[in-house]
C-alpha cells in the first residue's frame, strides 16, 4: 500500500513558519562549517528536516499531562524541534514538556541552545509549559554514572527519547567499551551504546525512536543489542529507504539506515513496515507485519528480517521451506585463510616453482576462477612451504563467494566455483576477500560446487539476503544463516549446468524457481 506521508494535523495552528524549517537552515550552516573528517571524528551526521518530521510523527499522540524527552546527541537541535512541533499540534498537548539534550560539542552546542529557547517560545504560544536541560556532556559517561547510581543516587527517567546518535566503532579496551560493561551492556558502536542507555532510562510504557544504521539486525557482533532490544522493547514500526544516502545526502553519507520506533512493553504485537526511495517521503510504501516474520522463532541469532512488501513476504516463506542448514548438510564456510599483508614475504606476482595458486576475487571470471590474471594488480602465488601450508587447502573443487561488494551492485552475492582441473595444482590459497564452502576443510563435489553456486548467485537469495543484511559485506556468518535446499537438491541443481561457466542469470533463476516448484511438491524429501 502506498501511502503519502504527511505531519499530524490537528485542529491547533502554528504560530509563524514551521520551527523545523528554521532549525534545519541552523544545521546546514552548521554542517558546511564542518570537514567530512570531523563528522567522521565525531561520528555524528545531522537529521534533516523531513527525516526529523517523520521520526516524531511515529509516536504515540502526546496527549499525557507530563513529558520527559531525552535527545542524545542533539546536534543542533533537529529532532527536539520536530518532537516539540509535533507537541503543539495535537488536539490534547501535554501540560508540561521536560526537554535533556545532551551536545559535546561547543559549537553546536550554541546553536542547539538558540534552538531549545525557540522550542519554549513555541511551547508556551500553544499552552504547554516546556522546560529544557542542555548538558555538554559525554553521553555515555554521564548516563553510566547516573545508572549506576553515582549521581546523588538518582536514575534518569524519560517517557520519550528521540535519537540521532553518533556511528563509530568503540575499541574493545576504550574507556567508552568498559563503562558500558559496568551497566552491563556489550556492544562494539557508539550508535548501538546510545540507544542501549536510552532503553535502560526509558521509564515503563516509554517510547523510542531512532535512526540508525541496519547494520545491527543481523552478525555476531551485535547479537547482545539485539538481544537487550528485543527483550526489553516491543518493536512498533521500521522504515527503510531505498537508497544508501537517501537518509543524509547532505553530508555525503553512503550508509544503509532505518528509522524504528519500539515501546519499552513486554508484549510484542504486528509491526508496522515501510519503506521510502527518497528523502522526501513523499510516498511511503507500507504493511503490517506479524512479528514472527520480523524475527523468526526459535531463530538463535535473532536476525531482525524487514519484508516491507508482501513480495518480501512472499521471498521470505520461499526460502523459508527449504530448511536445511550448512551443519546439516556437512558443508562448512569460512574466510579466505591468507592475509596477505601477514604473508607478504612468500607472495608473488607470478608463479614459481615451489609456489601454489594464490585466488583473489579479482580471478573470477564468468563464475569460474580464471588463473593465473597476468594483467591483474593482484599477486597470482604463494610459497608451499613449512610456514605457509597450514594456510593453504588442498587441491579439489570449492565454491567461493566475494566478501564484499561496492556501493549499488545489483547483487550482493557473487558465487563461484574453483575448478581443480583447470589449475593443475596439489594446493591453493585463498585471500581474505573470499568466503570458500568447503567439506571440513576438504573438498565439494563438482555437481555440488556448482549447485551451491548456483543458488547463491539466484536472485531469489539475492532478495532474501536484503531482507537482514543491511551492509555490502558477506560474512561468513551471514552466509551460515541462509536456508539452504537439501544435498540432494543442490547437486542435481548443478547437474543441470554447464561445466565450462555458469549460466546467464535468468537461466540460474529459472532453474532455482524450479527447485523452489520442488520443494512445495510432495515427493521432496525433507
Amino acid at each position: 500500500m502506498l501511502e503519502r506521508y504527511l505531519p499530524p494535523s490537528t485542529s491547533r495552528s502554528m504560530i509563524g513558519p514551521p520551527l523545523t524549517a528554521d532549525v534545519d537552515r541552523r544545521r546546514l550552516e552548521a554542517s558546511r562549517l564542518l570537514t567530512l573528517s570531523d563528522k567522521a571524528q565525531l561520528g555524528q551526521f545531522m537529521t534533516p528536516e523531513t527525516i526529523a518530521e517523520f521520526m516524531a510523527s511515529l509516536f504515540s499522540p502526546l496527549n499525557r499531562s507530563e513529558i520527559r524527552l531525552l535527545d542524545p546527541g542533539a546536534g543542533v537541535g533537529s529532532l527536539t524541534a520536530a518532537f516539540v512541533q509535533r507537541a503543539c499540534r495535537e488536539a490534547s498537548p501535554p501540560h508540561h514538556l521536560s526537554v535533556t539534550a545532551y551536545e559535546i560539542d561547543p559549537n553546536l552546542a550554541a546553536s542547539l541552545r538558540t534552538t531549545l529557547e525557540e522550542c519554549a517560545l513555541l511551547a508556551r504560544a500553544h499552552g504547554i509549559d516546556l522546560t529544557y536541560e542542555l548538558l555538554p556532556f559525554d553521553f555515555i559517561e554521564h548516563t553510566t554514572e547516573a545508572l549506576s547510581g553515582g549521581l546523588f543516587g538518582k536514575p534518569l527517567s524519560f517517557t520519550h527519547v528521540i535519537a540521532n546518535p553518533p556511528y563509530k566503532k568503540i575499541n574493545s579496551q576504550s574507556a567508552h567499551r568498559l563503562l558500558l560493561r559496568s551497566v552491563g551492556i556489550e556492544v562494539t558502536n557508539l550508535y548501538a551504546a546510545f540507544v542501549a542507555l536510552a532503553i535502560q532510562l526509558l521509564a515503563p510504557d516509554g517510547e523510542l525512536v531512532a535512526i540508525t544504521p541496519r547494520s545491527f539486525c543481523n552478525g555476531p557482533y551485535f547479537l547482545p543489542f539485539r538481544r537487550l532490544l528485543l527483550l526489553t522493547m516491543a518493536l512498533r514500526h521500521i522504515h527503510t529507504f531505498g537508497a544508501r544516502d537517501a537518509a543524509f545526502k547532505d553530508d555525503e553519507v553512503l550508509q544503509e539506515n532505518i528509522i524504528f520506533s519500539a515501546v519499552k512493553a513486554p508484549q510484542q504485537a504486528d509491526v508496522r513496515l515501510s519503506s521510502s526511495h527518497a528523502l522526501a517521503l513523499d510516498s511511503v510504501e507500507t504493511r503490517s507485519a506479524q512479528f514472527s516474520e520480523v524475527v523468526h522463532p526459535n531463530d538463535p541469532s535473532q536476525i531482525i528480517h524487514i519484508p516491507t512488501t508482501l513480495e518480501d513476504s512472499e521471498i521470505v516463506r520461499k526460502v523459508k521451506m527449504l530448511g536445511y542448514s550448512l551443519r546439516d548438510l556437512g558443508i562448512s564456510v569460512s574466510t579466505g585463510p591468507v592475509v596477505d599483508f601477514r604473508l607478504k614475504a612468500h607472495i608473488h606476482q607470478t608463479h614459481e616453482p615451489a609456489s601454489v595458486p594464490l585466488i583473489y576475487p579479482a580471478h573470477v571470471q564468468d563464475g569460474y576462477v580464471v588463473w593465473p590474471r597476468t594483467n591483474s594488480k593482484k599477486p597470482n602465488a604463494i610459497d608451499d612451504d613449512f610456514e605457509t601450508r597450514k594456510w593453504l587447502m588442498p587441491q579439489g573443487y570449492y565454491t567461493l563467494t566475494r566478501r564484499f561488494s561496492s556501493k549499488e551492485e545489483r547483487r550482493r552475492i557473487f558465487a563461484s566455483v574453483y575448478d581443480p582441473t583447470r589449475i593443475g595444482a596439489e594446493w591453493v590459497g585463498f585471500e581474505n576477500h573470499l568466503n570458500v564452502f568447503h567439506a571440513q576443510g576438504k573438498s565439494l563435489s563438482p555437481a555440488l560446487a556448482r549447485g551451491l553456486a548456483l543458488y547463491l548467485n539466484s536472485t531469489l537469495i539475492d532478495q532474501f539476503f536484503r531482507l537482514f543484511n543491511g551492509h555490502t559485506q558477506v560474512n561468513a556468518t551471514d552466509l551460515r544463516a541462509l536456508p539452504y535446499p537439501s544435498l540432494e537438491a543442490l547437486i542435481a541443481l548443478g547437474a543441470e549446468a554447464p561445466a565450462d561457466k555458469l549460466p546467464p542469470q535468468e537461466v540460474v533463476d529459472a532453474l532455482v524457481d524450479k527447485l523452489i516448484f520442488a520443494v512445495q511438491s510432495p515427493i521432496y524429501d525433507n
